[in-house]
């Protein structure tokens, strides 16, 4: 029966809604709300160890099962005794009590031992159980008593008697208040007897009267009152005592009625009940559904349709350790037999399983482990539970399975019930238990808050289902391996979030699960720890972003070759990129699926991956959306704050050294993330998620990547032992703090009221790059751990970390270059330094990798800001302008063999083309003179044909090299052998000159003419954003057509503005700048300058 009837398949919220019974729905929802089945029997023997027992484990409870005739010392006061002390505890903590009294005798006495009596077990037991031998009426009798029972309950009388001599003025008032308590509803034999004497009391005050109207003489007057009193709440007394009166929160109190189950099959030995009797207790059940609502069995006994009983099973024990969760359990020798949670549960189809406890319990006795039998205290409520679910729960090594069962067999997770008890008991000998303190969850596991026994609910199933089908996309392990090695290699040494050896361990963790728990009737992903059910989103991400470094047209990507990666194309013409972004969205949908409760580190990393990856790819907005994502996710899980840094899992010397490492694996991810929150804001002209204002947390110590974290202690590393990837990423962390005051100071506007703190800023900006470690300068760095393997990147760092500081000295005078000449020097200077480091960042690196994002906005920002200066201010800075042209003619080389790759590169090359002819026209230099002060090297160098990777040498500079080099060059004039230099292959360069002008000899005096308003407001253009304009405003560069060019050698170029357009013609085209900005932008001042 029990293999066929769907209620086996539906949740314990679908079968509330079916059930008949009042209280059989009230328990249904109960154990949806507690995700717990359990049933404890209260197997003790004086009222103080019931009471105290109930309190304990109320909280893991849903029915707890009481023996009223063991309990000495019973109480059976109706108000304050045993019982109603039972009931307030039930409501409390949320359980029904349920008395074990198996009622047997003919109908009349069972009336009465249920309803009368001295416990009165009808008034504070909600369920009771009977054996039928006497017959079925006898189920009919206790039905109509508790049914009389509850008819007498919806009115409370309440009567009061005064005594005394009432002034005049009281009669009238006692007179209409007796005439109102007289007329209260549910009036009856009483009511008639009160106003019978309200009108005797009436007659006598007549009679006492005086002929002349005066009221006689009063001696005294009793007063005797009655009220009927609706009993709305179902609780029997509503005099409790102080602090009796609190509920479970999210579930009102038990309904009044009461139910019955029927005793239809016991777990002794030998038990006599036959078949025929438990087919008499099913009939006698569906006759009298309206009380009884299930059965005490060994089995599911629904087998109608319409059958929705509540089936309550004894004898529950775990097995022991290293058996199979359904093996053959001994007996306790007195004819007690036992049975696994995984039998009763998954084979007999039982709801709620009955654990019998005394304290110390039976297992610790007949082990003589009596002392080491306790049961913990300050288990949550419900709705602490719920807050608590995002939080993992300790686990030692002993318990490492019981995640897993537990949410097989439908148990609280709260680390407070009888299946912690047992497998305390039975696993170890020991005298640790498992406790709430938030804990190591790399090695514990943290059920969602809507797990059940199994997957039951429609929401559970679907979970599971959703979560499988995503990680059916995932590639075979080979594939992974590969991908991973590529990541690690190319990407991961940048800022070092993930760590290869728990990369891996996790790896081979999520290898060693079984395919049970996620086939159809496993448990999903709510059995896996907190981490590893977020590992695959991590994978995901991690194999996304190593596809886009490989080569769809070549046959060996690097790291083991592309032959078996090509492999994972399912369909004709797709390429590696198609495949990543499949991959990405994979990733991002399991956290989805698993939601923002659970979560661990592993979902942080998985949204960070995913943000790396957006900007790789060229969706910077995207990309900034899913920092702050991972920044809030981090925050829920409190990367932010040192006080909720988890506990280790044991005191065990492992346990609290792999607890150190993973609190610095947290400390390192929130460092980044402040980074890259900080950075971006600055970059995009976009708000911080991250308060700035508050106390950050520590930081993570510099310590080598440890062998085995469960024995290395952390321990700084020694200043003569090699840098690691957390080293370098700490001292970006550093150095990028002043862009916190410069956010700050960006608020007072173009004209602060005192540009001292820019100059302050500027200075401590310039100390910090001196400071920099002698192995990451780029100017005579020191070189001696550049030969060591685990050093590979260093070289590469040595071009990236100067860029950080420039950008920070770009930033910090970026407002302020219209208002202040001095800020315009150094932005001009800043913007050439950035663009050195960025021509030696792209010589280093291989073709694949030019989706790099910092490889595009460090040029681009520096180029446009470069550019506007000269534009606008042509006449300053005359020493610097041989060295700016150079660096536009490279940077746009660089952009045109990033252009195939990198669509923000393709982009910003319409807004270059755009920019070269007005630069060229206010300096007043032609083409050609602009060509014949162009470096020989500029096509020598060509970075198209650059093949560097991470571990590729940075030329490094002599000590005496200024990175923002001057020139002297006298612009009139050139020498025959700079005239005869080859051209570039820049598009900049490809349009034949039609004619040349008188200023196109390059006379350093023949600047624009084009000059503004004398009252021109420098103050009301808003600060150059360039990559953000291009991202947000769609910045670009579009045609516009004059027959009357005075500029006719111009030609256009690529990104958007062809190719030798205008060579030759009547007419020529030129860029003018599109896009979404403002009129106080300075795109809209250069496009009123005609280039021509």
């Amino acid at each position: 029966m029990s293999d066929r009837h769907p209620t086996l398949a539906q949740s314990y919220a679908e079968r509330a809604k079916t059930a008949t019974h009042p209280l059989t729905r009230y328990l249904f929802r109960l154990m949806d709300l507690k995700a717990s089945n359990l049933c404890l029997s209260a197997d003790v023997t004086t009222a103080r160890e019931l009471l105290t027992l109930a309190d304990k484990v109320g909280p893991s409870i849903v029915v707890l099962k009481t023996h009223y005739d063991l309990i000495s010392g019973w109480d059976y006061n109706p108000h304050t005794g045993t019982g109603a002390k039972l009931a307030a505890l039930a409501r409390k903590h949320g359980f029904l009590i349920f008395e074990d009294r198996k009622f047997v005798d003919i109908g009349k006495t069972v009336q009465m031992q249920y309803t009368a009596g001295t416990a009165r077990i009808i008034e504070w037991a909600h369920i009771t159980n009977a054996n039928i031998d006497a017959g079925k009426d006898m189920v009919r009798a206790m039905a109509e008593a508790a049914a009389q029972w509850k008819q007498r309950l919806p009115y409370e009388v309440r009567t009061s008697v005064t005594v005394g001599t009432p002034v005049s003025d009281q009669f009238d008032d006692g007179e209409e208040q007796a005439q109102a308590q007289c007329t209260q509803p549910g009036g009856d034999e009483k009511g008639e007897e009160a106003r019978s004497r309200l009108e005797a009391k009436e007659q006598q005050h007549k009679d006492n009267a005086n002929v002349d109207g005066r009221k006689g003489s009063i001696v005294s007057i009793t007063t005797v009152t009655q009220s009927f009193e609706p009993a709305d709440s179902p609780r029997l007394s509503k005099t409790t005592e102080e602090g009796d009166d609190d509920v479970f929160p999210g579930i009102e109190e038990a309904p009044l009625d009461r139910g019955l189950l029927l005793l239809a099959q016991m777990s002794t030995k030998g038990c006599l009940m036959t078949k025929d009797y438990t087919q008499a207790c099913v009939e006698a059940a569906r006759e009298h559904k309206g009380f009884v609502m299930g059965y005490v069995a060994q089995e599911c006994l629904n087998s109608a349709p319409d059958d929705n009983f509540i089936h309550m099973t004894p004898g529950c024990k775990l097995p022991p350790p290293g058996e199979a969760e359904n093996a053959q359990l001994e007996g306790d020798g007195l004819g007690q037999q036992y049975n696994t949670p995984s039998k009763l549960i998954n084979v007999c189809g039982t709801d709620i399983v009955i654990c019998d406890r005394k304290l110390p319990c039976t297992n610790c006795v007949s082990r003589n482990k009596q002392s080491a039998c306790q049961y913990e205290t300050g288990a949550p409520t419900a709705k602490q539970q719920r807050y608590n679910n995002g939080k993992p729960a300790a686990t030692g090594n002993g318990t490492a399975s019981i995640p897993t069962k537990a949410t097989a067999f439908g148990y609280s997770h709260t680390g407070i019930n009888t299946l912690d008890f047992l497998t305390s008991i039975e696993a170890t000998d020991a005298t640790t238990t498992t406790t709430t303190t938030t804990t190591n969850p790399a090695s514990s596991s943290q059920p969602l808050p809507s797990a059940l026994a199994v997957c039951t609910t429609p929401e559970a199933i679907a979970t599971r289902d959703r979560y499988r089908s995503l990680l059916r996309q995932l590639p075979a392990r080979t594939a992974i391996e590969r991908l991973s090695a590529i990541y690690f290699t190319e990407f991961n040494w940048q800022y070092d979030m993930l760590d290869r050896d728990v990369f891996d361990s996790q790896l081979c963790e999520w290898y060693r699960q079984p395919f049970t728990l996620l086939s159809c009737g496993g448990p999903g992903p709510q059995a896996l720890s907190v981490e590893l059910r977020a590992f695959p989103a991590v994978v995901f991400q991690v194999c996304a972003v190593a596809l886009l470094t490989l080569d769809d047209h070549e046959e060996d990507h690097g790291n083991g070759g592309g032959e078996g990666l090509e492999g994972l194309k399912y369909a004709g013409g797709m390429t590696f990129e198609d495949l990543a972004r499949e991959y990405s969205e994979s990733g991002m949908e399991i956290l989805t699926v698993l939601g923002k409760r659970g979560m661990g580190l592993n979902t942080v990393l998985a949204g960070w991956v995913r943000a790396s990856f957006l900007k790789y790819f060229g969706w910077v907005t995207e990309s900034w959306h899913a920092v702050g994502s991972a920044i809030r996710d981090a925050q829920e899980i409190g990367l932010h704050q040192d006080s909720r840094d988890p506990k280790p899992a044991s005191d065990s010397a492992e346990a609290v050294l792999e607890n150190q490492w993973y609190i610095q694996r947290r400390r390192k991810c929130w460092m980044t993330l402040v980074v890259w929150d900080l950075h971006m804001a600055c970059v995009l002209g976009r708000p911080t998620t991250t308060n700035l204002g508050m106390a950050p947390p520590s930081l993570p110590v510099d310590a080598p990547v440890p062998k085995d974290r469960s024995k290395t202690p952390v321990v700084p590393r020694c200043e003569n032992e090699p840098p690691t990837p957390l080293t370098r990423e700490l001292w970006t962390y550093h150095i990028i703090q002043p862009l916190k005051e410069v956010l700050e100071l960006q608020k007072e506007g173009p004209c602060p009221k005192d540009f001292s703190r820019v100059d302050r800023l500027h200075n401590e900006v310039l100390h910090l790059d001196a400071s920099m470690p002698a192995f990451f300068r780029l100017q005579n760095p020191d070189t001696r751990f550049d030969g060591l393997p685990q050093c590979y990147w260093i070289n590469l760092a040595r071009a990236i970390l100067p860029q950080i500081t420039t950008f920070e000295l770009m930033a910090l005078h970026r407002p302020y270059i219209f208002t202040r000449p001095k800020s315009r020097t150094e932005a001009l200077k800043a913007s050439l330094d950035m663009l050195h480091a960025q021509r030696l960042h792209f010589m280093a690196l291989k073709p694949q990798m030019y989706k790099t994002f910092s490889l595009f906005f460090g040029t681009f920002d520096a180029i446009v800001l470069m550019a506007a200066i000269y534009i606008l201010f042509p006449k300053e800075h005359p020493d610097l302008v041989q060295n700016a042209l150079q660096h536009f003619q490279w940077a746009v080389e660089r952009f045109e063999a990033m252009s195939q790759r990198n669509p923000l590169a393709k982009a910003a090359l319409g807004v270059l083309h755009a920019i070269y002819p007005r630069l060229k026209r206010a300096l007043g230099i032609s083409c050609r003179a602009a060509r014949a002060m162009l470096m020989p090297s500029s096509s020598s160098t060509s970075p198209a044909s650059g093949r560097g990777s991470a571990g590729s040498t940075v030329p490094s500079l002599p000590a005496d090299t200024p990175r923002t080099t001057t020139s002297t060059a006298s612009f009139t004039n050139p020498s025959p052998s700079a005239t005869a230099l080859p051209c570039s292959n820049s598009s900049l360069n490809k349009a034949t000159p039609a004619s040349t002008t008188s200023g196109g000899t390059g006379d350093n005096n023949d600047f624009s003419h084009w000059t503004l308003p004398s009252d021109f407001d420098w103050a009301s253009l808003q600060p150059i954003y360039a990559t953000s304009d291009l991202v947000y405003h769609d910045l670009g560069g579009r045609f516009n057509f004059n027959t009357n060019s005075p500029w006719g050698e111009e030609g256009g170029g690529g990104g958007g503005c062809g190719t030798g357009i205008g060579a030759a013609g009547s007419g020529q085209a030129f860029c003018q700048f599109a896009g979404d900005f403002g009129d106080d932008s300075v795109w809209s001042l250069l496009n009123q300058y005609v280039p021509f």
